[in-house]
């Protein structure tokens, strides 16, 4: 079994406090907006992370869609609903997609946190 880089620890760190944060701030404007539909998606969203974690290709794939699709659905509800929705669920709505995309991104262009990936392959299939 190969010893992983404190570096690569780190960046799976951070992914999992800002995917943390998305998940509170998001079940935070469920709340508000009432839409209990919503709470099959946070659980499916967490289910998938779990999945990121262990170093599936399949599920950072698929988190990134995820992620790319609520940016593109939450900015187009703003727009569209701008004038129906609340100053908290707009902000709220602007924050969660912002840290959506810097989630995106990050897993994306981290080098440290493919490194975490690639060394939890290595020990899922030993």
């Amino acid at each position: 079994m190969l010893q992983i880089d404190q570096s690569a620890l780190k960046a799976r760190n951070i992914l999992l406090t800002m995917f943390v944060v998305l998940c509170i701030l998001d079940a935070t404007l469920v709340f508000i907006a009432r839409d209990r539909w919503a709470i099959g998606r946070i659980l499916l969203t967490i289910v998938v992370m779990y999945f990121v974690l262990q170093g599936r290709k399949w599920a950072k794939w698929l988190m990134m869609g995820i992620c790319s699709f609520v940016i593109v659905v939450l900015i187009t509800m703003v727009i569209a609903l701008r004038s129906k929705l609340s100053t908290v669920l707009i902000l709220g709505s602007l924050i969660m997609s912002a840290l959506s995309t810097i989630i995106l991104i990050y897993m994306a262009s981290s080098k440290d946190l493919n490194s975490y990936f690639s060394w939890k392959r290595q020990n899922y299939s030993q």
